[in-house]
């Protein structure tokens, strides 16, 4: 599988992101699905989307899983959309100011802050840039990583998860899983790209 960016961007724009209403009147979170046209370092010359392996922290039951930098809407951030890339920076140390280009954004999701029993919506938000860069994690994450997107549609990466007893869908990274509300965004945007997913 290879596809362009542009070839995105185009399916991303003329893509109807379902927004859950009523999300003004509860907490808010933005993600960014940062994608790059190219990562130098790698074997093939296709597009890449960056993604953190969470560090390890007593009572996070996402730790040592893989997600998309984010975080909650804070008292300074003057939108979802700011508080993403807010996160970005944090997280990765990438400065988006002046480097990425927005190309759409993907349907809100719904899910609870840890043990908060009142729900918060997540928005993911889709940025390009250029190339892919060395970044270093913040105390968030313990490793960054630009994915290829083939990585994503390939069925032999599939494996089930089991978290509370349930088995769950997950995608295996190289010794990180990407599964629950991440593997959800990845999968609309394989499906908006028109990307396979056998």
């Amino acid at each position: 599988m290879s596809t362009s960016l542009d070839h995105i961007a185009a399916a991303l724009q003329n893509h109807s992101a379902r927004r859950m209403p009523g999300r003004r009147w509860v907490k808010r979170c933005g993600v960014v699905l940062l994608l790059a046209d190219c990562d130098p370092d790698a074997a093939l010359d296709e597009p890449v989307v960056l993604m953190m392996k969470r560090a390890e922290r007593h009572g996070d039951p996402w730790s040592g899983h893989v997600s998309f930098p984010g975080g909650r809407v804070g008292r300074g951030d003057a939108s979802t959309r700011a508080a993403a890339l807010r996160e970005l920076h944090e997280e990765t140390g990438f400065d988006p100011a002046g480097r990425v280009e927005p190309i759409g954004r993907l349907s809100d999701l719904l899910t609870r802050e840890h043990s908060r029993p009142l729900p918060m919506v997540v928005s993911p938000y889709v940025y390009r840039t250029p190339c892919a860069l060395k970044l270093k994690p913040g105390i968030e994450a313990a490793e960054l990583r630009w994915v290829p997107l083939s990585w994503l549609s390939d069925p032999l990466r599939r494996q089930t998860l089991i978290w509370k007893g349930l088995p769950l869908p997950s995608i295996d990274l190289e010794g990180a899983r990407l599964w629950g509300l991440s593997l959800a965004m990845t999968r609309e945007l394989l499906r908006v790209a028109r990307l396979p997913q056998r």
